[in-house]
């Protein structure tokens, strides 16, 4: 805590789940319809498209059929989020969490694997959007320019204006964990979210709180190299 200036949180999972309650099948089911069907001669493709649940795998798949196929499941996709941030509860404890980096110094940027506009929004909804800074999502999911999550990471870290070592990743699995590590920054797992304490703890030296408002107490508490925080 000592050394970090700047945090990044995750967007899905730390802040909100955002398809939480929502059939993704049935956004799958939408996207496929329109959509031709595979080749016979694609064996493999074929079954994968018959029973896909994942719409990220549909709008990658209409991209190599055609970009106006592409183009077209892109837009069914955004029409999902941002139906989805309409009813989209924030996860416990992000707002003090926020409020403490705000009130210590500590910058903020928010990352996530849905489109910018789908966050930025939705921060905006829940009057969160005035504690953050960068918001690193998607502008487009074309295969052969979306970026991976360490990607967006870097950017974030990148845009905050911070060393590797003075910026902490806040996420809740093992993979944010992992990117954390693959960048250099440090990392705070938050249980119970998705993956389990025992699975992020100890990647790469991350250590893992049992929740936002122990996060949020925690940054209120220990000051930016020395410095002074508001009391919350």
């Amino acid at each position: 805590m000592e050394r970090t200036r700047a945090m990044v949180f995750v967007f899905d999972s730390v802040i909100c789940e955002l398809f939480a309650g929502v059939d993704t099948a049935a956004i799958t089911d939408d996207i496929r319809a329109c959509l031709p069907p595979p080749r016979p001669s694609t064996l493999l493709a074929g079954a994968a498209f018959h029973i896909a649940t994942n719409p990220l795998w549909m709008v990658d798949y209409a991209h190599e059929v055609s970009a106006a196929h592409g183009d077209e499941a892109e837009a069914i996709l955004r029409a999902a989020e941002t139906a989805a941030a309409m009813t989209a509860v924030p996860v416990p404890g992000i707002r003090q969490a926020l409020l403490a980096c705000q009130a210590g110094g500590r910058s903020v940027a928010v990352v996530g694997s849905r489109y910018s506009a789908t966050i930025e929004s939705y921060l905006d909804r829940h009057e969160l959007r005035q504690m953050v800074g960068p918001v690193i999502g998607y502008r487009h999911r074309r295969p052969s320019n979306r970026p991976l999550g360490n990607v967006l990471v870097r950017r974030a870290r990148k845009a905050l204006a911070v060393n590797p070592a003075e910026c902490t990743l806040v996420g809740a699995s093992v993979h944010a964990m992992m990117i954390a590590a693959d960048i250099g920054t440090q990392a705070i797992g938050v249980a119970g979210l998705r993956d389990s304490r025992k699975h992020m703890a100890g990647i790469n030296g991350s250590v893992v709180v049992s929740s936002l408002p122990r996060l949020a107490d925690a940054l209120a508490t220990v000051p930016v190299n020395g410095g002074t925080t508001s009391p919350m």
